[in-house]
This record gives structure tokens, C-alpha cells and sequence, in this order.
């Protein structure tokens, strides 16, 4: 172990033996397609990915290649290196390359090289951070937060083991196999399913409980903290070792192949646990591979398939949203024993010879959403996919998930290019400043291969995706508990929050009753979140509800404090009849006084009133007029009249 970097060792993680073992999985074989690591701050996430850099072989790289290519791999090399001649060679430890969240599109895939365009009037491509990362590892904290057509460029290099760059006229390909390593706090949202697929393990860590475990992470911290260097050597011995268990599993990675009745079983058990498509049959046999590597065996067994599978299952099974997302460990045995596997004596990769789960170890879960039904109506099985709000066409600095808008910031896809404004962020269009220069080559003289003038400068347009934060200001109030009014309504936002969590906007609650309003739940993108603050809302007492619209407006200009681009919506349900001022003030005064604000506000709201009687309602339309907003009474009020009433208006907006 290099002391000067005072990495804490691998070695000395107490527990975690999930994410030890997915990590190491990696280390012997990239193809595997990465681990994304969920859990808490404070688990050791980040320590673990650091410290496994330190316990990588060092690798024989060819000397002055950028990529870091293997003088031995022809078939991975760079274009360069695969013209040269002659290659002489260095060794060094591999890189541990962090990904931050603000990175650019062109500082992660590369791009034209401004300076030399410049300077020569060549195209020539400056490599960004996935070169870099070549034959190392590639960290993503927050990887949730993450652009998704950033994270689609990571799993795409991550899976194929190259990089192919085409924008501004330059197409490059070059080498990009690193472990790609990902982790995120469910609390604050979730990654696409789509992309959750794309990685090869996944695994829930937890805070360990075990006190007397919990008194070893204090001890030995401290000690790291006190004297690395003499932490270090007091565990340089256990990293050696790990470190040549390492060697030997690549040595031999190809030198180990399933036979047919293991494929078989692979084959059968992503079947019987409800998995799409084929990347999780691909990706169990490597892992199974890499991991009877690790335990030393000449083979590879069921036991070896039965310890890895959770990892690459469980974020891949089909379940709604709300469905509980523990991963079911007898589901798996009986999808082993229906194919004829025994796996009772199975290595586990969440043990690795020491403490496991009923020693305050984590078990090996993968997403994992402790979900219930929360009312006794609401189903959520058929519901829209996408939430179509009207097209704003507002510059903005900050995107989301919704509409197309145009960005003034360095993210977002090129779609067009401007003349240069003055005083503008500079983000230059390569290609069409070099189409405005081309005309008047002849006339102007210079050195330079290209002679530029200021007037030909032109800026890049780019565009991405803004979000919407939904309010849902619901009355908790006695007049709305008769005929379990309140359960329904519960149930109805719990499906509209699946509409959000497809798209992934920012959800929020406000409810009020009694003498007050409170925030039941911050606008959040966590599913997980949402379902554990709605379990139990109670009702009774009476309606302030100038509270509750006042709540949800302070919320709501939170959210454009924190994002000045987003797309404001309060849903009011309700009978409207507020009896509780703010201050001492009369009830329904101070409610259109509220309301006045929001429509000042320019949030899009609807109310919903729940009385169900013609011609009633009264109070609830005058606050949907005065907020400028749409009034709608459900005759039968129930989850799914309130939730597709709903549907209807927002999405259609």
C-alpha cells in the first residue's frame, strides 16, 4: 500500500462484506458491468471504492499513451499505439478517476481540442475523464443526481469496453474499461429502472448494529486517523494477500467456463425470478466466474451461481414502484431447486468467513423499497407513463425531466448554434464558427492554418429537460374523515406519486387540520421517502385551510429558490370550507387572500372538491378562481375517480 496517500486499507472495513465482495467481483473482471452501491452517508461506501484502489495489481501500460493501453492487448488498443512499431513499457498502479456530478458531456466523452483547432486548424480530440479512467476505476458519487444521457455514456463504455466520440466534426474511438462504481442515498431519488439494469451488481448497505462491531468501526478509525502510516503496516500484510488473490483470479479469469448445465441453470433462475431481457444471464456468469476465482476453486458451481445471484437480481425483478423490493431469498432457492440445484452449502458472498447479517452484518440486498399499501383503495397498476405539460420555451440554467428548454450553462445536448453575445458564457460551436470563418479565408492573412475574427465566433444552443415540483394540499380536516374520504385521497396521491417517480419530478405533501398545516412530505424524487411519510396521515379537528395554502406556497417557493426552472403544480383537495384563520383572521378571507398569493405566484393549481354535491362546493370554486386555477367536483369521490380527474387535467396541460 502507497502510505502517502493514507488510503484507510480494504482490508480493515469492518463488515460490509456485500460490498467487499461486489467490488472485488469487479476487480477481476470490469465486464461485469460495475456495482452500484446504495445506502446512507457514513456506511463506508466511499472508503470502500478508495481503498480498493490501493490493492489493485499495478498494470504494464505502453509509455506516453493517454489511454494507459496494454502493450499486450492489440485488440484494445488506441489508435496510436496500435500503429507504433515499437512500445516501450512502464508499470503503475491503476487510476482512481472521480466523476463528479456537475462534469460536462465533453469533460466526461472528450472533444475537440479548442486550442489546437485554433492554433493549426486541426481537429484533433482532447480525451476526457472515461480515458482517463481506462484500465481503473471510474467513481460516481450521487450517481442518481446525474445526467441520465451521462450515466447512458458511462454504462455504454462500462459494457463495451470503449469510448466512440462523434461531435463537432470529430469521430474518435478509443480504449474505456474501467469498474464503474456508483453510489447513491435512495432518500434523494432514484435511477431510472432502465438504467438501474445497466449495472451489473447491486447492493444495499446499512449502518452496522452489532454494538460490540460498532465499538471495532470507532477503534480502528481512530487509530487510521492517529497514524495512518502505522495503520497501514499494521495491515499491510492482509492487503499483500488480497492483493495476490487478486493477481492469481485475473491470471486465470480465462482459464475458468461454465459448462452447459450451469448455463442452464443461470438460464432458468433469471426466468423463474422475473428478470427482462438477457443482461442478467450474461453478467451472473461472469460474476460467478470472478467470484470462484476469489474463493479459490478450479470450477465454477451452483454455489458459486447461488452467492451472486441476489446481487445481479435484485434490482432487475419487475415490481411496481410500491411493491416491497426486499429480495425474496426463498424465492431464489425455489427457482434453484426447480432447476436441480442444491444450494445449501453455498460460499456466501455477503459472509467472506466472518460476521454475517445476524451479527449486525448487512445481507446482500439489491434496491431495496420498504413499501406497503397505504388506504384500502388505490390500485396502481394502470397508469400513464409520462406527465405532457405545456411546452415552455423560457431560457433557463437548470434543467429536469419534463419539457424541452433551452439551457445557459455548458450541459445539455448541442442542437444549434448563435453568433456569439456579448457578455455571453463562452461555449463554442467548433464546427459552425469554422463554417462563419471559411468564406473569407482568401482575403485575410495570417499565420494561423485558419484566421478567426471576433464576428465569427458562435455559441452552442443546448437543450435538456425541466422538471416539475407537485404539491398535494390535502384536507385532513373532520369534515373531509367521513366515508373514508381520507383514505381514498391517500391512496389517489400515492398513484399519481408513480406518475412522478416514472419521470422522476420532485413529489410533496401539505397537509392540514386542526390549527395548523405541516409538511408531510418535502418535495422529494424518493419513492421510498414518500411511502414512509404517507403511511399514516391522521385526520379531525377542524380546517385551516388558509394554513395548508399558505404552507404549500412557502414549499413551492423553496423549490424555485433551490431551481429557478421549475414547473410549479398545487393540487388542492378539499370541500373548501376553511374555519380556521390565520392570526385570528376570518377562515375564508384569509384562504382567498392565500390564493391571491398563489395566482400571483403563477403556480398551475387545481382544486378538487371532495363534497360530491350538486351545486355545493361553493367555497372551494370561489378558491379555485381567485388562485386562477381549475375547479372540479367528483360525484363519487373515491382513489381512482380523484387520481384519473387528475390525470386528465395535468397531463393534457
Amino acid at each position: 500500500m502507497n502510505a502517502d496517500r493514507r488510503m484507510f486499507p480494504f482490508s480493515a472495513i469492518v463488515g460490509q462484506h456485500a460490498l467487499k465482495s461486489a467490488l472485488l467481483i469487479n476487480a477481476v473482471d470490469p465486464r461485469v458491468g460495475g456495482v452500484l452501491v446504495r445506502g446512507q452517508k457514513g456506511t463506508a461506501k466511499s472508503t470502500a471504492v478508495r481503498a480498493l484502489a490501493d490493492i489493485l495489481p499495478e498494470i504494464e501500460i505502453v509509455d506516453g499513451c493517454v489511454y494507459g493501453c496494454d502493450p499486450r492487448d492489440t485488440r484494445a488498443m488506441c489508435a496510436a499505439c496500435s500503429a507504433s512499431e515499437s512500445r516501450e513499457t512502464v508499470r503503475r498502479r491503476p487510476r482512481l478517476v472521480n466523476l463528479p456530478v456537475s462534469a460536462t458531456e465533453d469533460r466526461v466523452v472528450g472533444t475537440l481540442d479548442l486550442e489546437h483547432a485554433l492554433k493549426s486548424g486541426e481537429r484533433r480530440y482532447e480525451p476526457g475523464l472515461l480515458a482517463e479512467a481506462n484500465r481503473g476505476i471510474l467513481y460516481v458519487d450521487e450517481v442518481n443526481l446525474l445526467e441520465d444521457h451521462l450515466v447512458d455514456s458511462l454504462l455504454d463504455s462500462a459494457a463495451s469496453g470503449v469510448n466512440v466520440v462523434e461531435r463537432e466534426g470529430v469521430r474518435h474511438v478509443h480504449p474505456a474499461s474501467f469498474i464503474l462504481v456508483g453510489t447513491m442515498n435512495p432518500e434523494e431519488g432514484e435511477l431510472r429502472p432502465q438504467l438501474l439494469d445497466r449495472f451489473g451488481l447491486c447492493v444495499d448497505v446499512e449502518g452496522i448494529e452489532n454494538p460490540a462491531d460498532r465499538v471495532e468501526v470507532m477503534r480502528r478509525r481512530r487509530s487510521f486517523e492517529d497514524d495512518p502510516e502505522g495503520f497501514a503496516r499494521q495491515w499491510a500484510s492482509d492487503e499483500r494477500a488480497l492483493q495476490l488473490k487478486l493477481e492469481q483470479a485475473q491470471r486465470r479469469l480465462a482459464d475458468l467456463e461454465l459448462d452447459d448445465d450451469l448455463l442452464f441453470l443461470i438460464a432458468s433462475v433469471c426466468s423463474s425470478m422475473g428478470v427482462d431481457g438477457h443482461r442478467a444471464d450474461l453478467t451472473m456468469a461472469r460474476a460467478a466466474t470472478s467470484f470462484a476465482l476469489l474463493d479459490g476453486c478450479n470450477e465454477v458451481t451452483s454455489a458459486h451461481i447461488r452467492a451472486v445471484a441476489p446481487m445481479v437480481l435484485a434490482h432487475r425483478m419487475r415490481r411496481t414502484p410500491f411493491e416491497d423490493d426486499r429480495f425474496d431469498e426463498n424465492r431464489l432457492q425455489s427457482a434453484l431447486s426447480a432447476a436441480g440445484a442444491s444450494a445449501e452449502s453455498s460460499p456466501s458472498a455477503t459472509e467472506g468467513g466472518q460476521a454475517g447479517p445476524g451479527d449486525g452484518e448487512v445481507a446482500v440486498r439489491g434496491v431495496r423499497l420498504a413499501v406497503e399499501q397505504v388506504g384500502t383503495s388505490g390500485a396502481t397498476d394502470d397508469v400513464p407513463s409520462r406527465l405532457a405539460l405545456e411546452v415552455d420555451r423560457v431560457r433557463r440554467s437548470y434543467g429536469g425531466k419534463r419539457q424541452e428548454t433551452t439551457s445557459d450553462d455548458r450541459s445539455g445536448r448541442y442542437v444549434r448554434a448563435e453568433p456569439l453575445k456579448p457578455g455571453a458564457q463562452r461555449d463554442i460551436a467548433f464546427d459552425a464558427t469554422l463554417r462563419a470563418a471559411a468564406p473569407f479565408q482568401a482575403t485575410r492573412k495570417s499565420e494561423l492554418a485558419i484566421a478567426l475574427e471576433p464576428s465569427d465566433l458562435r455559441n452552442k444552443v443546448r437543450r435538456r429537460r425541466v422538471g416539475a415540483s407537485i404539491v398535494f394540499c390535502v384536507d385532513a380536516s373532520g369534515s373531509m374523515g367521513a366515508a373514508n374520504r381520507m383514505d381514498a385521497a391517500k391512496a389517489a396521491v400515492l398513484e399519481l406519486l408513480v406518475d412522478a417517480y416514472q419521470r422522476r419530478d420532485r413529489v410533496g405533501v401539505v397537509a392540514f387540520r386542526g390549527e395548523g398545516a405541516e409538511v408531510v412530505l418535502a418535495p422529494t424524487a424518493s419513492v421510498e421517502l414518500a411511502q414512509l411519510k404517507l403511511r399514516a396521515l391522521p385526520t379531525g379537528g377542524a380546517t385551516p385551510l388558509a394554513h395548508g395554502l399558505v404552507r404549500s406556497l412557502e414549499v413551492l417557493e423553496t423549490e424555485a429558490r433551490r431551481n429557478d426552472d421549475v414547473i410549479p403544480w398545487l393540487v388542492l383537495v378539499t370541500d373548501g370550507r376553511g374555519n380556521v384563520g390565520i392570526n385570528g383572521g376570518l377562515g375564508s378571507d384569509d384562504a382567498k387572500t392565500a390564493a391571491l398569493r398563489i395566482k400571483d405566484a403563477r403556480i398551475n393549481t387545481i382544486v378538487i372538491d371532495t363534497t360530491g354535491v350538486p351545486g355545493g362546493g361553493t367555497a372551494a370554486r370561489e378558491i379555485a378562481r381567485t388562485a386562477g386555477g381549475e375547479y372540479i367536483r367528483l360525484a363519487a369521490f373515491s382513489a381512482d375517480t380523484l387520481a384519473e380527474t387528475v390525470r386528465e387535467r395535468v397531463y393534457s396541460a
